[in-house]
């Protein structure tokens, strides 16, 4: 099957047509992926990012058919449609059983094979990154894995609801709880912060201002309902009026100094959420005074929060009401054989995301 390769950390990707994958063990499917969306996260570890090694192939939103079962699974049959989500929760540990299955403490991030040689290219064994391997035409995933899809839904708006939508949607709505009235600062304005804009729209937040050090960025933002988009280095309290600070912070960046910023922005008593991917060596310095004085939340959101049993049927029912717009995010449509392309344009900010035709 053809899919695409990163070889070495920091290369460009490589599209080959020669990939083999296994066939599906008990407990799994296959699915053939007709849209995959290009996150963030995946060029991060194409770059070697939080210890990912190679070869590999990576990619975690997509969207495609069930074509095969493996031994023993119910509830699915060939020709389903299905969104791919990277946490196949076990339904049954401390955390799913809270309806918590975003930290699934049994999470199968592949087959009971391990990651190690569960694709190969020429006999070269391959690994599928974080489980998912979007970025191949089949990809075999744990049946707990895949969520049914409905008709009216393209695959290349459902790719995107696979990560950076619920992500940043569930940053606002489950992780910080937006209430209707509140202040909202979102700092980092790619496809998931703009989600989160998008979900304090939708929670009736009343000013939401953006930063972002991308002018293309900052615009969008504006047209996903922020009411004011503004570079780093300003001081976005100056946006607010009669106000000490804001009632929730969302970072979508979760650099060490964008924290930071988030939580002096926040007023006391606020809630700073962080929903980017940060690096473990990269520490944030509180002191033990203000942790108490200022009574601030820091919340961290992996996931955005998000049951995906629960989220994926609300945010299409928010699509079809017209109160989620899956139709901006996805600026263009192309074939996987533009994939680096796709990289360059997105990392400048030109597009919001970019969806893959598998």
């Amino acid at each position: 099957m053809r899919a695409v390769v990163t070889w070495n950390p920091g290369e460009p990707f490589t599209i080959h047509d020669n990939v083999c994958r296994p066939a599906p063990g008990p407990g799994e499917v296959v699915v053939r992926i007709r849209a995959a969306g290009v996150c963030q996260t995946d060029i991060a570890l194409s770059k070697g990012a939080f210890g990912q090694s190679t070869p590999v192939v990576l990619g975690h939103e997509g969207a495609g058919e069930i074509t095969e079962l493996g031994p023993g699974v119910t509830g699915l049959i060939p020709g389903d449609r299905v969104l791919v989500t990277w946490v196949p929760p076990c339904g049954r540990c401390y955390h799913c059983v809270r309806g918590e299955t975003y930290i699934c403490s049994n999470r199968r991030r592949s087959s009971e094979r391990g990651d190690e040689g569960s694709l190969s290219v020429s006999g070269v064994p391959v690994q599928a990154g974080m489980g998912t391997a979007t970025f191949a035409e089949e990809t075999v995933v744990p049946a707990t894995g895949v969520l049914p899809l409905p008709d009216d839904i393209p695959f290349e708006y459902a790719a995107l609801l696979g990560c950076a939508v619920p992500t940043g949607c569930g940053a606002a709505l489950n992780s910080a709880r937006v209430r209707a009235g509140e202040t909202v600062l979102v700092i980092g304005c790619g496809a998931v912060g703009l989600s989160a804009i998008q979900g304090a729209v939708i929670a009736g937040a009343a000013d939401i201002v953006a930063v972002d050090p991308q002018d293309p960025r900052r615009r969008a933002a504006l047209e996903f309902g922020a009411t004011a988009a503004l570079p780093p280095g300003s001081d976005p309290r100056e946006s607010l009026v009669d106000a000490p600070g804001f009632d929730v912070v969302i970072d979508a960046v979760a650099r060490s100094s964008t924290i930071r910023d988030g939580w002096q922005a926040a007023r006391r008593g606020g809630r700073v959420v962080v929903v980017g991917a940060g690096k473990p060596d990269d520490m944030v310095q509180f002191s033990a005074q203000e942790l108490f004085h200022d009574g601030k939340q820091l919340i961290g959101s992996f996931y955005g929060s998000s049951d995906m049993r629960r989220e994926l049927p609300r945010l299409i029912a928010l699509w079809r009401a017209g109160r989620l717009d899956l139709s901006r995010m996805v600026s263009e449509v192309v074939d996987l054989e533009r994939i680096n392309d796709v990289v360059a344009r997105q990392t400048a900010g030109e597009v919001v995301r970019s969806v893959l035709l598998v």
